[in-house]
């Protein structure tokens, strides 16, 4: 029996088998694992993951876009409602709408430069140090944390999509204002 080598020593060895399949990407199917009821819309987790990370994507873009449609909106309704820079200039609140609308434009551009710089870091991390990466990619399998992001992307990522769902909105509530009182 000595030869066929401690079970436990087994089991652990084909854990570790297993985890560096699937960080390599090429874990298969166990063949013992519970099968969905046919019908179901998503047949695996991760399949679920990924569709829930393509709407995140979606939803977000359609913030990006809907914020930037509002705010061009807005410059135009205020244009258009008082004719001229001078009658804009007279009227405090339709001053804070398109001063809002500005700060919005130039927090998203500023927005996005600092992101594109930042995603560029964790690039020229990972490739620093594969093994490095490798490494941190095992430590957060399965937990829920910023990786593979930092979390100054997170924290920078949150505040754009508060900026652009609330300064359009502010903007619009003191375009209407303007508009209201005379």
């Amino acid at each position: 029996m000595a030869f066929l080598g401690n079970k436990n020593s087994d089991k652990s060895m084909n854990k570790n088998k297993q985890l560096i399949r699937r960080i390599r990407g090429t874990l298969t199917k166990p063949k013992n694992t519970i099968q969905p009821p046919t019908g179901m819309l998503y047949t695996t987790p991760d399949e679920a993951l990924k569709v829930l990370r393509e709407e995140y994507n979606y939803w977000t873009g359609r913030l990006t876009d809907s914020s930037f449609n509002l705010s061009i909106a807005l410059i135009a309704a205020n244009w258009a409602v008082f004719g001229s820079v001078d009658k804009i200039l007279t009227n405090h609140w339709a001053k804070g709408s398109i001063a809002l609308i500005l700060l919005l434009l130039g927090i998203n551009l500023i927005g996005c430069k600092i992101l594109g710089e930042w995603h560029d870091e964790r690039i020229k991390y990972a490739e620093a140090n594969p093994n490095r990466w490798h490494t941190e990619f095992s430590e957060t399998f399965g937990k829920s944390n910023s990786w593979p992001f930092s979390n100054k992307i997170i924290s920078l990522s949150k505040l754009l999509r508060w900026c652009k769902t609330w300064l359009p909105l502010f903007g619009g509530g003191m375009f209407l204002v303007a508009l209201l009182l005379p």
